[in-house]
C-alpha cells in the first residue's frame, strides 16, 4: 500500500509540473523496485577528506559477520556482489567506528575516536562536517557524474542536478537563493573565489575530483567568509599503483545544421598518479585542455559567428608522510581561460560582445601534525590570483535600442587580485562527564590586494524609430584598486550528548579593513528518533558573516558618469545628471538563517527528507543612485529574504545505481542594484534606481528527476528531466528605464530531458564506455532572451532557444 501510494502520488506531481507521462513512470517504478544485493565499491576517507588506507571494512547480514576486507593504499575496497547483507561498519584505530547502509557505502567518512587512553590519532579532522549537514541532494562523487549526461566531464558543472543548485539568467551558478558572488568556492579547504568580484570558474579535471559538496547554510563555524553557503571540491590523492590515462582526444563534430559536421569541441586529458619514496609520498597530475564553438540560434550560421570557449587546467597534488606524526601536502593549480564573443545572442550583434581572457593562479601547503593521541594541529598557507581583460569586440560607441546592442561594447578592463592566506587549526578530543566533545580552535589572516584599470566609451539609446532619446558618457580612463587585510577566529565544539544527540555549536569573530568587526554564532542539533536511526531530526540556528568584493571599495576611483536625455523629436536636451561614484559606508556581509530537516529511510535502499529554511541577509553592498545631489554611491545598507521547502527523496540498489527525484518550493527577494550582481564583470553599463523586488533567479517552483541503470552487455542509461518556473524580467520603455514594477513578469516554464546511454567495452584488459548523449530530448521551447522594450514592434516576444542537441560519449577507463 505504501508503495502504490507513492507511485501514485509521485505520479501526479509529475503531471503537474509538466514533466510528462515518461518521468513519471520512471519514477513510480523505480521507487517500487525491492531491495537487492548490493556491491560495494567505495572509498574510506577521515574528516579532511584524504583517504584511510588499512581500515577494516565489514559486511552484515543483520547481526551476522558476511565477510571483511581492508583498504588500500587510496582508500578504496570492494565487496562482492553476490554476498548479501545490508550494513556495513568501518573501523581503525584511532577512529570511531561507522556504520552505514550498504547502498551508502561509495564514500565513507570516519571521524577521530573520543579520547582514551589508548587512541592513536593519525590524522587531523580539520573542519569536519557538521552533523547537521543534509542526507540528500548535497554531494556528487565523480562516479556519479560519469554515468550522467553532461556535455564535458566536470563535477562541477554538474552540480544543477542537485535540488538547491540552479543556472540562474546570467549563466552562473545560484546556490539556495545566493547569488554566485555569494557563495565562495574552496578546494581542500582553500577559497579559490576571485577576491574582486567573489564569483570562480575554477574546474579541476575530472580524473582528479573525488567528490563536489554543496554547503547549505553551514552551521559549522569553521567555514567563514559566506552569508549562505558554499561549493566544495576534494580533489583525489595519488593511488598506490602507477595509473596513466588519456581521454577526450577525439574531436567531436557538430550533428546539426548550421556546420553539420564542422568540428564542435575537443577536451582532451591526461592524468598520472602512484607512489614514490617507498610508499612514502603519493602524486596525482592532471591536465586538460578544452575548445569549444557553440552556435547561438537565429545567429550562428555555417561559418559563425558563434561563441568560442578556451581553457586549460594543470593541477598536482603531492602527498609525503614525514613520518609518523607530521604529513604535508601540496598542490598547484593553473587554469588559463578565454572566450571569444561572449554574450553574443538575437539581441547582442557580434561587434557588441566582448573578448575575455583570464588567467588562475593557485599553490598550497597543508602540514598536519599529530601532538598527542588526542590533539592535532594544522597548517594551511595559500596564495591565489586571478587576472582578467575584458577587451570589446568593436569600435566607436555602443549603440542599444529595442532591438538590443550593435556597434561596440562600452568597456574595456584589465585587472589582477590576489589572496594570500594563513590558516592554523588546533583540535582536540576530550571526554567531560563521559560525553564526547570534539574541540577546535582556528585562526586565519589574509591579504587581499586589486590592481586593474577601467575605460568606457559612450552609450547610446535609441527608440524604436532609431531616434535618440538618450547618451550616457564617461570620464577619462581611470586605475582602480583596494586593499584588505581580513582577519578571523573561530570556537567550535561539536559534543556527543548521547547515543542518539549531537551539538554542534561555535562562535566566530571576522574583521576587515574595509568592514570592520563582526561576531556572529551557530548552533546545529542532531536527533536520532530510534535506535537504528532511520528517523533523524536536524536543526540548526545561526548568523554568518561573508566577504566584501574588493570591487566595493575600489569604486569611487571609477570614471564619472554623465547621463543625458531627449526628445525624441526636436533633439533636444531634457536632463543632464552627472553621477560620481562615491564610497559610503562600508560593512560586512551578515545573515541569519534557520533549518529543520527531517531524514528518514522508508525501507533499506530508499531515503526521504523534507527541509525548510529561511534566511535575512543585510549589510549587502549595494549601488545607490543619488541624481539630486550627483553622486553613485555603493554602502552597506542591502538586505534580501529567502525561504525555501525542499522534498527529496533517493533510491539506490547495486551496481551504481540510483534514482533522485525533489521538488523544490522556494520565494527570494532582494536589491535590484545589489552591487556583486550589476559589477560581475567589474562595470555595468545602465545604472538606475533601483529598490527591492524578486530575484533574477527566483524560481518558485522547481522539480528534478535523474537516475542511472544498468541495462544487459554492459549498457547504462541515464535519463535526466528538470522542470522549473521561469524567470522574472522588468518591461523596460524607450530609454531604458523601468515601466512599471520591476520584475513582475516571467520567462515561460523551463523544461528539459537529456539523456546519455553507452556501452562498456573491454579490449587487452583496457576498458572504454562509447555512447551517445542526447540534450533536450523533447525540442521544448527554453528562451533565454526576451524582447523586453515596450511599444517596441517585438515588445513581449522570447527568443534564443536551443533545440535538440546529439553528441558521441567515451571515456576510457586505465
Amino acid at each position: 500500500m505504501i508503495q502504490i501510494g507513492v507511485g501514485l502520488a509521485t505520479k501526479r506531481l509529475a503531471r503537474l509540473a509538466g514533466v510528462g507521462l515518461a518521468g513519471a513512470m520512471l519514477v513510480s517504478t523505480t521507487l517500487s523496485v525491492t531491495a537487492s544485493a548490493q556491491a560495494v565499491r567505495g572509498v574510506v576517507i577521515d574528516q579532511t577528506g584524504l583517504p584511510v588506507p588499512g581500515a577494516t571494512v565489514r559486511l552484515f547480514d543483520g547481526s551476522a559477520e558476511v565477510t571483511s576486507v581492508t583498504t588500500a593504499a587510496d582508500g578504496t575496497f570492494e565487496i562482492d556482489v553476490s554476498l548479501l547483507g545490508d550494513t556495513i561498519a568501518v573501523s581503525l584505530d584511532g577512529f570511531e567506528t561507522t556504520r552505514v547502509r550498504r547502498v551508502e557505502g561509495e564514500r565513507v567518512t570516519l571521524a577521530i575516536a573520543r579520547a582514551t587512553d589508548t587512541a592513536t590519532v593519525v590524522a587531523s579532522a580539520v573542519t569536519p562536517s557538521s552533523p547537521t549537514a543534509a542526507l540528500l541532494g548535497h554531494t556528487l562523487t565523480a562516479e556519479t557524474v560519469a554515468r550522467l549526461p553532461s556535455s564535458r566531464l566536470r563535477a562541477r558543472e554538474s552540480l544543477p542536478l542537485l535540488p538547491s543548485v540552479i543556472r540562474g539568467p546570467d549563466g552562473l551558478m545560484q546556490l539556495g537563493g545566493a547569488r554566485a558572488h555569494e557563495t565562495p568556492l574552496f578546494l581542500d579547504g582553500f577559497n579559490l573565489s576571485d577576491p574582486a568580484t567573489g564569483i570562480s570558474s575554477i574546474n579541476l579535471p575530472f580524473e582528479a575530483v573525488q567528490a563536489v559538496d554543496v554547503l547549505r547554510d553551514p552551521m559549522a563555524v569553521s567555514y567563514g567568509g559566506l552569508v549562505a553557503g558554499m561549493l566544495k571540491i576534494d580533489s583525489k590523492p595519488g593511488g598506490d599503483k602507477l595509473a596513466i590515462g588519456v581521454q577526450g582526444i577525439v574531436p567531436r563534430p557538430r550533428f546539426r545544421n548550421p556546420g553539420f559536421g564542422r568540428i564542435e569541441g575537443i577536451f582532451p586529458r591526461a592524468y598520472a598518479s602512484g607512489a614514490m619514496g617507498k610508499g612514502r609520498i603519493h602524486y596525482m597530475t592532471a591536465m586538460e585542455f578544452d575548445f569549444e564553438r557553440i552556435p547561438v540560434p537565429g545567429v550562428t550560421h555555417d561559418g559563425g559567428p558563434e561563441i568560442v570557449e578556451r581553457s586549460a587546467t594543470v593541477f598536482t597534488r603531492l602527498d609525503a608522510q614525514l613520518n609518523a606524526r607530521h604529513s604535508v601536502t601540496f598542490e598547484g593549480l593553473a587554469f588559463p581561460s578565454g572566450t571569444r564573443s561572449l554574450g553574443l545572442s538575437p539581441r547582442r550583434e557580434e561587434t557588441a560582445t566582448l573578448d575575455v581572457g583570464g588567467h588562475d593562479l593557485f599553490a598550497g601547503v597543508t602540514h598536519r601534525f599529530v601532538a598527542n593521541e588526542t590533539s592535532v594541529f594544522t597548517l594551511q598557507i595559500g596564495a591565489f590570483a586571478h587576472e582578467a581583460t575584458l577587451t570589446p569586440t568593436g569600435t566607436g560607441p555602443s549603440v542599444l535600442s529595442s532591438a538590443g546592442w550593435r556597434g561596440n561594447w562600452f568597456a574595456a578592463v584589465n585587472r589582477t587580485a590576489t589572496r594570500y592566506s594563513a590558516v592554523a587549526t588546533w583540535e582536540r578530543l576530550t571526554t567531560i562527564d563521559g560525553r564526547a566533545h570534539d574541540f577546535s580552535v582556528s585562526g586565519e589572516i589574509a591579504s587581499r590586494r586589486l590592481r586593474g584599470s577601467v575605460a568606457e566609451a559612450p552609450i547610446v539609446v535609441d527608440n524604436a524609430d532609431g531616434q535618440t532619446v538618450r547618451r550616457v558618457e564617461f570620464g577619462p580612463p581611470s586605475v582602480i584598486g583596494a586593499y584588505d587585510r581580513p582577519l578571523g577566529l573561530a570556537f567550535r565544539d561539536v559534543w556527543q550528548l548521547n547515543q542518539r544527540t549531537q551539538v554542534d555549536g561555535g562562535v566566530r569573530l571576522d574583521h576587515s579593513r574595509h568592514g570592520g568587526g563582526r561576531p556572529s554564532g551557530r548552533i546545529g542539533v542532531r536527533y536520532a528518533v530510534d535506535e537504528a536511526g532511520t528517523t533523524v531530526l536536524k536543526a540548526g540556528y545561526g548568523s554568518f558573516v561573508g566577504n566584501l568584493p574588493l570591487a566595493a571599495p575600489a569604486f569611487g576611483n571609477y570614471p564619472v558618469r554623465f547621463d543625458k536625455q531627449f526628445d525624441p523629436l526636436t533633439g533636444e536636451l531634457v536632463s543632464d545628471t552627472t553621477l560620481r561614484p562615491a564610497i559610503g559606508r562600508l560593512r560586512l556581509p551578515h545573515a541569519v538563517a534557520a533549518t529543520f530537516a527531517i531524514e528518514r529511510q522508508l525501507f533499506p535502499g530508499l531515503d526521504a527528507q523534507v527541509a525548510v529554511t529561511n534566511r535575512r541577509s543585510t549589510r549587502l553592498a549595494t549601488l545607490r543612485v543619488h541624481e539630486d545631489i550627483g553622486v553613485l554611491a555603493v554602502d552597506s545598507n542591502g538586505s534580501a529574504h529567502y525561504r525555501e521547502v525542499q522534498i527529496a527523496a533517493r533510491r539506490s540498489w547495486s551496481g551504481n545505481q540510483q534514482v533522485f527525484v525533489s521538488y523544490v518550493r522556494s520565494a527570494g527577494r532582494g536589491e535590484l542594484n545589489d552591487f556583486g550582481g550589476l559589477f560581475q564583470a567589474l562595470d555595468a553599463p545602465l545604472i538606475q534606481r533601483g529598490g527591492m523586488s524578486r530575484l533574477a533567479s527566483d524560481a518558485r517552483h522547481r522539480i528534478v528527476v535523474w537516475g542511472t541503470f544498468n541495462l544487459p552487455q554492459r549498457m547504462v542509461i541515464s535519463p535526466v528531466t528538470e522542470w522549473r518556473s521561469g524567470f522574472p524580467y522588468s518591461v523596460l520603455n524607450a530609454r531604458y528605464f523601468y515601466a512599471g514594477t520591476p520584475h513582475d513578469r516571467t520567462f515561460p516554464s523551463f523544461l528539459s530531458t537529456d539523456m546519455v546511454i553507452y556501452r562498456t567495452f573491454t579490449v587487452r584488459r583496457r576498458s572504454a564506455d562509447l555512447g551517445v548523449q542526447v540534450f533536450n530530448i523533447t525540442n521544448h521551447r527554453n528562451p533565454r532572451d526576451v524582447y523586453s522594450v515596450s511599444a517596441a514592434p517585438r515588445f513581449g516576444q522570447f527568443t534564443n532557444s536551443v533545440g535538440p542537441i546529439l553528441r558521441g560519449y567515451m571515456l576510457v577507463k586505465w
